[in-house]
């Protein structure tokens, strides 16, 4: 009988070593779960096209996101920039989308349009300037009788009817305005 209660002690102790095992892991695994700090991303998978802001606090940015006719536009925004989307009306019949970018003042803004037509410019005392956006495409800055803030850009090698219009952006947020639209993205969805 002593060799049987060796045997029943020996067998409670590994279930009671099991168990404790089993209750650690899940003590364990429920406390990484549930930090703030654990990020989840979820993908939309509607065939429906969809305006997304995702706020990345680590980069003090928002990343926007719109499709307009099968063209997707992509565009990080700093969180100090406020943007609005200006819908088209009989008075503004010249675009199919719109979306206004400002820092602190409303009525100094830089206009991103998809226009229904090719954007085009007038030459008469405009200077040009080529820059590279992130993605490694090429865009172009245009100015007006030597003013240094800039007056446009257009994207023409790679959409011909998007562009961005300054209204009254000046010194450092026309540059900034500048910094982060090199961060567009356009491109043709493959439907």
């Amino acid at each position: 009988m002593n060799k049987n209660k060796k045997i029943i002690i020996g067998i409670l102790i590994v279930l009671i070593i099991v168990i404790g095992i089993v209750v650690a892991y899940k003590i364990i695994e429920s406390s990484i779960t549930n930090r703030a700090d654990f990020n989840f991303k979820v993908e939309n998978i509607s065939s429906t096209p969809v305006e997304t802001v995702d706020i990345d606090n680590q980069k003090n940015e928002k990343n926007y996101y719109k499709e307009i006719d099968n063209i997707k536009l992509e565009l990080n925004i700093p969180n100090e920039w406020n943007y609005e989307e200006i819908p088209r009306n009989e008075e503004n019949d010249f675009y199919k989308y719109a979306l206004k970018l400002y820092k602190n003042n409303e009525n100094q803004y830089a206009m991103l349009y998809f226009y229904n037509n090719s954007f085009g410019v007038c030459g008469t005392g405009r200077t040009s300037k080529n820059i590279i956006l992130n993605n490694g495409k090429e865009a172009v800055i245009g100015y007006y009788d030597e003013n240094k803030n800039w007056a446009d850009i257009s994207f023409y090698n790679i959409n011909k009817n998007i562009a961005v219009m300054n209204y009254g952006l000046i010194d450092e947020d026309a540059d900034e305005a500048i910094q982060f639209i090199k961060t567009i993205n356009i491109t043709e969805n493959n439907v």
